[in-house]
């Protein structure tokens, strides 16, 4: 990449370079392709297919994107239906993550630090949990002791605790993810993030007070992963592009969750879902304002405590390679770096690959660490008062929005368990009769937020990237009172007379 730049900027004084037709086309019809297949909305019809004794589930007619319309399609076939194999891939899935601790990356589990070792302990007790689910599922046997797992629970629509982990959050994220990274690379790797971020760069710094490939780096982690953004991070600090507190501004205020993440929290909230809205899909809607508050968040954020007193100084060793600021010909220089990238990226077929492998080790994380701190966290929920009362921090902010009652309640609880896992607040409002206002709001806050116990600590604390465990909890206070107020001001405006479903 950083070839690519200085060949870009070489050019700027001469004459256009000359590309071959091949990179003109990747980057035209590639990029646009995916735009399509995460923006644009089209209409399937309802459908259930059989083949032979395979009977699908079946799946509503609805307005969708691609990849939403893809994830349907593989939760009928796999899991819908009458051929129930999506818990055992996540149990699969699982097993990797705990093979992944002992002996594919052992230090990076085991050497890091104390809070990646006890998150690794963590990872095992939720393989536990997981495989005593799919016990359960195949066998129908459970230990007596885990009754509280496997029996019905009247809060959650009579569902046990372990069904809905699995209905709602494992099965729906391990397809989420890998279906959005089939079509990232069409987005992110042919040159349409470096034309777009090259735009960017002229208010990065005097806005967010950050260089320029921030930009690049929190779409990349938008689009693909927190854990893409940490990785990418981690490269610029220790090559001396970044300094300390921009690496750990981008770690905690722009690497947010991706848009796998982004479609299971929109399915769990119903706002994809067109037949509970009179047609309406809230998705794009969703995306943007939460891409949004995302970024006058972080405006905020890199201005206070902490963050703003981290100093910024180099990789121990390094030799400082500050960004230069393009103030001429950004056209052509946006043009040229975008070329450049379609001229010399891999195959397609290489780089779904490569983002493929890297979802696995996310998704062996969010499958172990999720099947342990989502349990967790709707036992916290379904049995004990504590998240409730440590919500109640948030009940000023939401209480000037309008909400009260059970929505206050639900309000101040999901923002609270949204620190444990992500995922979780949107479950809260899958069951029951709720304000579109409020599964809006559940469905920004866990992203705009960022930083969560399940996955995302133990990513960004096993980097080189120095921060510290007790600025990412305040990090998280500070983000999520300024996430509340930010988006309840949208929901106010977009649903003034919210429907209920």
């Amino acid at each position: 990449m950083g070839e690519n730049v200085a060949t870009a900027r070489e050019t700027m004084g001469g004459g256009m370079k000359k590309y071959s037709a091949a990179a003109y086309l990747k980057f035209i019809l590639f990029s646009a392709f995916g735009v399509f297949a995460f923006f644009i909305n089209f209409n399937l019809p309802a459908y259930q297919i059989h083949i032979g004794a395979w009977q699908w589930g079946l799946v509503k007619a609805q307005s969708n994107v691609l990849c939403s319309h893809l994830t349907n399609f593989i939760k009928a076939a796999f899991y819908t239906g009458n051929f129930n194999f999506m818990p055992f891939v996540v149990w699969a899935i699982g097993a990797f993550a705990v093979i992944d601790l002992f002996f594919l990356r052992p230090k990076k589990a085991w050497g890091t630090g104390k809070v990646n070792a006890v998150f690794a302990v963590f990872k095992i007790v939720g393989f536990v949990l997981l495989t005593m689910n799919i016990v359960d599922i195949y066998f129908g046997v459970h230990f007596g002791f885990m009754n509280w797992m496997f029996d019905p629970v009247a809060s959650l629509n009579n569902n046990s605790i372990a069904n809905f982990v699995m209905a709602n959050i494992l099965v729906t994220i391990c397809i989420s993810i890998p279906c959005a990274s089939l079509f990232l690379p069409f987005l992110v790797d042919y040159g349409l993030v470096d034309f777009i971020g090259v735009f960017v760069r002229v208010v990065m710094r005097p806005v967010f007070k950050l260089p320029g490939r921030a930009a690049i780096i929190m779409v990349t982690a938008f689009l693909g992963n927190f854990s893409a953004g940490h990785i990418a991070v981690n490269d610029q600090y220790k090559t001396g592009r970044m300094t300390e507190r921009e690496s750990v501004c981008i770690d905690t205020s722009l690497s947010t969750a991706s848009v796998g993440f982004l479609m299971a929290l929109a399915t769990n909230t119903g706002l994809n879902n067109a037949e509970l809205w009179g047609g309406k899909n809230y998705w794009n809607l969703y995306f943007w304002i939460a891409f949004l508050v995302t970024l006058l968040v972080a405006l905020i954020g890199v201005r206070i405590f902490p963050l703003r007193k981290i100093p910024d100084t180099y990789y121990e060793g390094v030799t400082p390679d500050p960004e230069k600021v393009i103030k001429k010909g950004i056209i052509k220089a946006a043009f040229t770096e975008a070329m450049d990238i379609a001229e010399n990226q891999e195959s397609l077929g290489k780089r779904i690959k490569y983002i493929q492998l890297e979802s696995l080790y996310v998704l062996g994380t969010v499958s172990a660490g999720t099947s342990f701190f989502g349990t967790f966290g709707v036992v916290l929920y379904t049995f004990t008062p504590i998240i409730k009362w440590l919500g109640y921090i948030f009940w000023p902010f939401f209480r000037i929005f309008g909400f009260k009652g059970a929505e206050l309640t639900t309000a101040c609880t999901g923002s609270m368990i949204s620190f444990v896992e992500i995922t979780v607040p949107a479950l809260l409002v899958s069951v029951g009769s709720w304000s579109l206002r409020l599964r809006f709001m559940l469905a920004v806050l866990p992203v705009t937020s960022i930083v969560f116990l399940a996955s995302f600590v133990p990513c960004c604390m096993g980097t080189e990237v120095p921060v510290k465990f007790w600025h990412l909890c305040v990090i998280w206070i500070e983000r999520m009172i300024l996430s509340i107020i930010i988006t309840g001001i949208f929901a106010v405006i977009l649903f003034p007379a919210s429907a209920i479903a």
